[in-house]
């Protein structure tokens, strides 16, 4: 297996299964009446847990020069913000009105498309994109949102 394939994999098939089974905790979470606060809480913890054995176990492992830095933690806690924010409407929508959660999660999917997005225009990684294939995957993506919520 090659080095971008198994790095796609990793970071990117793993995560994405690990994120699937996390939207169906939480919406077990509200089933069981846990309002948004209270399980941005509890997530948040298992967030922080989780961050504090990765730091101890990285420790050693990654290169000298991987210390914490102030301007990548403002990045981490602007990122956090924008995942708890999001985090919470979702559990909002989940409890007010009892969305399913197979239709809410091919919308949450198109992130990637804001990503992407992103990534091209702030980030500067426009030059690693084809623009006829990013045109393409958008609709395709677009067309499996419009499948998948109609279902």
């Amino acid at each position: 297996m090659s080095t971008s394939t198994l790095a796609l994999l990793i970071g990117g098939g793993v995560p994405a299964c690990l994120w699937g089974i996390a939207a169906i905790f939480q919406k077990m979470s509200t089933q069981h009446g846990l309002a948004p606060g209270p399980f941005l809480v509890a997530f948040g913890a298992a967030i922080m847990v989780s961050g504090v054995v990765f730091a101890i176990a990285q420790r050693g492992v990654t290169s000298p020069d991987s210390n914490v830095s102030w301007a990548g933690l403002r990045y981490a806690l602007a990122a956090g913000l924008f995942y708890a924010t999001a985090a919470v409407l979702i559990s909002f929508v989940l409890l007010r009105f009892g969305s399913p959660i197979s239709k809410l999660a091919p919308i949450l999917g198109c992130n990637v498309l804001i990503t992407v997005l992103l990534g091209a225009f702030l980030l500067g990684e426009a030059d690693t994109l084809s623009p006829w294939r990013l045109v393409g995957g958008t609709l395709v993506v677009l067309a499996g949102l419009g499948l998948v919520t109609t279902a």
